[in-house]
């Protein structure tokens, strides 16, 4: 009796910690309020270019969507296979690192009537928004400059980011330019956003290359294999010009 509660109490504490790879389903994290990279429908630029690469290995990909703090816990903790949307210096343990695969290219954006931004130094003092874990992805001179600002803040859900500048809110967000833009026409649309949402993006940041991480190494090898062959066929453009084209114009 008294193993039988061990076992019970076991399996109740760590219930998704055993590895689906055996059966070819990999749960992968993709963030929220990332739109057009992910839909949470199961559709969208990363998720699409993830789906595909690793199908050509014969894997199934099951979408887990959320946002990028809860993400680390749960990759860390094993309760998926892999994470999208990763850098190397993301701090995750044990994770093995796909070939980038996609690049953000984030901006610090203000209205237009609002402050001009020329340097990383002017954000040391100024109300400012950014996405979740910006201080970390941004670079270590990001980090250090706005961990002085008492007006830096991060958030995970960045159609709130977009709302809080475009309503004054804010005076600066830091975010990708197309993110930025799928959520302003989308609260243009809705009515939530007074006058047109005219901004000014302040390109002071490099664009940000991205990995996905994995627990397992050959699953790793598998899905570099189907970027590349995603590449040498076109493909991988293709879902890109797909989405991307009515938002903004892909930089090499």
């Amino acid at each position: 009796m008294k193993r039988f509660v061990l076992i019970f109490l076991f399996l109740f504490q760590f219930p998704t910690s055993v590895s689906a790879i055996e059966n070819n389903n990999i749960r992968v994290i993709f963030s929220s309020y990332t739109q057009p990279y992910v839909f949470e429908n199961g559709t969208g630029i990363v998720v699409d270019i993830v789906k595909e690469s690793l199908e050509l290995s014969g894997y199934k990909v099951i979408p887990v969507f959320l946002p990028i703090g809860r993400g680390f816990k749960m990759f860390e903790q094993r309760q998926v296979e892999a994470t999208s949307i990763i850098k190397k210096n993301s701090g995750l343990k044990n994770a093995y690192y796909s070939d980038y695969f996609m690049q953000y290219h984030n901006y610090a954006i203000t209205r237009k009537n609002g402050p001009r931004v020329e340097a990383l130094s002017d954000l040391a003092y100024l109300d400012v928004v950014a996405f979740q874990n910006a201080s970390l992805y941004l670079g270590k001179l990001f980090g250090e400059t706005v961990k002085v600002n008492k007006n830096y803040k991060e958030l995970a859900n960045q159609e709130i980011q977009t709302l809080m500048l475009l309503n004054g809110r804010t005076q600066v967000a830091v975010m990708d330019e197309a993110i930025f833009k799928y959520f302003r026409n989308k609260l243009l649309a809705s009515g939530r956003v007074k006058g047109k949402g005219e901004v000014i993006f302040n390109d002071i940041f490099k664009a940000s290359k991205y990995r996905t991480a994995f627990i397992d190494k050959q699953v790793k090898d598998d899905f570099n294999k189907g970027l590349k062959i995603l590449h040498n066929k076109g493909r991988y453009k293709e879902i890109y010009n797909y989405y991307i084209r009515q938002y903004f114009t892909i930089k090499q």
